[in-house]
């Protein structure tokens, strides 16, 4: 079964083929000039994460899976929250460097990452799993391993960044490896949903 990616976020996409690793299911992504230009106009990780799906999902008459993620601090409020990757709008370092200059007067630093993956399939069917990490911030970056905030999250019982581990852990213990726990959950559902219900639809 291969699913689209709706997302040209590779630090996501190696995530989730390592994840998905010998399950059956592999993870294609899109050619740049085929991204679609979608809205992110829910309020919700959940509601972001559903509206890419179903978006591609419809248009590539494919199933697609999106993830729609961020970091919360407790002390900003929840910020940077569902603007985590704009919340400088220059890219992941400035925003690393934003959020420790928005900390550096407080030890208040508790934090936690939220993932919302959606799984649609072109018929409008959806499957949407949630997983949060908690965690604080950092007292300066560290590592240079994944992406995002990586390397200024430190999750709990640790005292190293994120950034300092390899994918193996991350893939173990992350915000979007737990959502994705409980998505391989049901992929016996998933895939038969897809072989005995929507192909065959399709094929009609």
């Amino acid at each position: 079964m291969e699913i689209i990616l709706a997302s040209s976020n590779v630090g996501k996409k190696i995530e989730l083929e390592h994840i998905f690793n010998q399950s059956g299911i592999s993870i294609k992504n899109v050619l740049k000039e085929e991204l679609l230009d979608i809205k992110e106009t829910g309020s919700t990780f959940k509601e972001n994460a559903s509206i890419k799906a179903l978006a591609y999902a419809k248009h590539f008459n494919q199933v697609a899976i999106a993830d729609d993620s961020g970091l919360s601090v407790e002390y900003l409020y929840g910020l940077p929250g569902l603007n985590s990757a704009r919340y400088s709008g220059l890219g992941d370092k400035i925003n690393n460097q934003k959020l420790l200059d928005a900390l550096k007067n407080t030890q208040q630093r508790n934090a936690y990452f939220t993932s919302f993956i959606a799984l649609a399939f072109p018929d409008g069917k959806l499957f949407t799993y949630e997983g949060i990490w908690h965690g604080h911030i950092a007292e300066a970056m560290q590592g240079t391993q994944g992406f995002g905030y990586d390397s200024v999250f430190i999750p709990e019982g640790n005292s190293d960044s994120v950034g300092t581990f390899d994918i193996t852990y991350k893939n173990k213990h992350s915000h979007r490896a737990r959502a994705m726990k409980l998505l391989m959950e049901d992929k016996d559902e998933i895939i038969n949903y897809w072989r005995y219900t929507w192909q065959r639809g399709y094929l009609k």
